[in-house]
């Protein structure tokens, strides 16, 4: 039995206060303005997407902080 591929999945979503809690973080309030708008922005769901989209990459046991 075989796996079959799924169909290619098209996510939309926002979060009203932004993806950062320090307000220092240019990510603090990114996602205010779609808010209130009422716009969904489209969440990256592939690997290849996630990488496109990526700002910066992190993986556990890296020295610096995330």
């Amino acid at each position: 039995h075989g796996l079959t591929p799924l169909a290619r999945v098209h996510a939309m979503a926002v979060t009203a206060g932004g993806v950062n809690g320090d307000p220092a973080s240019p990510h603090f309030a990114d996602q205010a303005q779609a808010y209130a708008d009422g716009r969904l922005l489209p969440v990256p769901f592939s690997a290849a997407e996630i990488s496109a989209a990526a700002v910066e990459v992190y993986k556990p046991g890296d020295s610096r902080r995330p």
